[in-house]
Formats: structure tokens, sequence, C-alpha cells
């Protein structure tokens, strides 16, 4: 019966330490997304330029520029004494 007990806890670590892993991925992913998303609207706005477009000021550049904050969380648990998962708070500003 405690073979099985540490087998579950081990595999309820290891989902643990995947489901961390997994949203660590998908906030990695949004950053990047925003970034693109960000730089997709700078090369419109070169190109608005370049084509001759509307009078752009550094007033338009400043309006047009967002910031936004992905936090990226990860949780840790102790088995024996011995770390299985970790808890981990970053917060990543784009612009």
């Amino acid at each position: 019966m405690e073979q099985l007990q540490a087998l579950v806890l081990r595999a309820e670590a290891e989902l643990a330490q995947l489901r961390s892993e997994l949203q660590r991925q998908a906030d990695e992913y949004q950053a990047l997304l925003n970034v693109r998303d960000k730089l997709q609207a700078e090369i419109a706005t070169y190109r608005q330029l370049l084509e001759g477009g509307e009078e752009f000021s550094l007033q338009d550049a400043l309006e047009k520029e967002t910031t936004s904050t992905t936090t990226q969380r990860s949780t840790q648990r102790l088995l024996d004494g011995k770390v299985v998962t970790e808890t981990k708070e970053v917060k990543v500003r784009t612009y």
C-alpha cells in the first residue's frame, strides 16, 4: 500500500510539474504574441511613412504605445523533505 501511495505521490508531483511547465510555455507564447503585435504595428507605421502617408508626430507614436504586464507563476511542493515542484512568480513587462 505504501508503494502505491509513493507511486501516486510521484505521479501527482510529475503532473504538477508538467502543468507548471505548460503554464510557463503558455505565458512565454503570449509574451511573444504581444511582441509580434507591437512589431506589426510599428511596421505598419513605417510603411505609412514611407508611402508618404499623413503627417506623423512623436505624440502620435506615444499614444499608440501600449504596455502590458504578464505574470508567470509556478508552485512548489515538498515530499519527504525534497522539492518536487517549485513556486515562482515573475512579472514580464512588454512595451
